[in-house]
């Protein structure tokens, strides 16, 4: 998977900094590519993805989709644009914007893939999120999120950040099984049960009825 070199990201807040870090970085890494190993190989026609960011993974998402949506309630633009203007990415094929995810500004089923790292955990009514995920996404589009798990080893690595998760990783496992189908589940790491995990990803297909 390609990340930006350092030097091409302005401002290097939380949490992109961490990418870089080597204690922290292989985990950073590894969340990311749990996602991206869930969408669609064939190459995708639209994309969301929904808190995008600093974008540091829209290089990635560039090489598996023809146009590219990025949303974010509290999008950093200058990180975004100094790096997409560094990494000479086309303009015309990707669109940013500021977006609340649970009124999102897009027609019904417009994308073939909606992506969400990180995201579902801060969100309360997750019903109504994935509604609104749901609603933007083509039948037969698929839906891919990632999330840390909800247990006594996350309290104790992220300390203070789960003050900020609202909701769990089995509330979001539970709500997105009600919304999609052919509902496929990732972990970290591979060998323990959900429950006992770092983080989680996860993908489901809008149905066509």
């Amino acid at each position: 998977m390609y990340l930006p070199p350092k030097h091409h990201i302005p401002a290097l807040e939380d949490p992109i900094a961490y990418y870089y870090i080597p204690i922290f970085r292989s985990f950073f890494i590894k969340r990311l590519q749990m996602c991206l190993d869930l969408l669609p190989r064939a190459r995708m026609s639209r994309l969301l993805d929904v808190g995008c960011g600093t974008g540091i993974i829209l290089p990635e998402l560039l090489q598996r989709c023809d146009h590219i949506w990025a949303v974010d309630s509290q999008l950093q633009e200058r990180s975004l644009q100094g790096m997409m203007q560094m990494e000479k990415m086309p303009w015309e094929r990707i669109q940013l914007a500021t977006a609340d995810l649970l009124h999102l500004p897009f027609a019904d089923n417009h994308f073939d893939a909606v992506l969400l790292i990180s995201i579902l955990e801060h969100i309360e009514d997750l019903p109504a999120a994935c509604a609104e995920i749901v609603r933007v996404t083509r039948p037969g589009g698929i839906v891919v999120a990632g999330f840390p798990t909800k247990n006594a080893i996350t309290d104790k690595l992220l300390g203070g950040s789960t003050g900020f998760h609202v909701s769990s990783h089995r509330q979001i496992l539970d709500t997105l099984k009600t919304y999609v189908h052919s509902f496929r589940i990732t972990r970290l790491p591979c060998v323990v049960p959900v429950d006992f995990s770092l983080y989680v990803a996860c993908s489901g297909v809008k149905s066509a009825s």
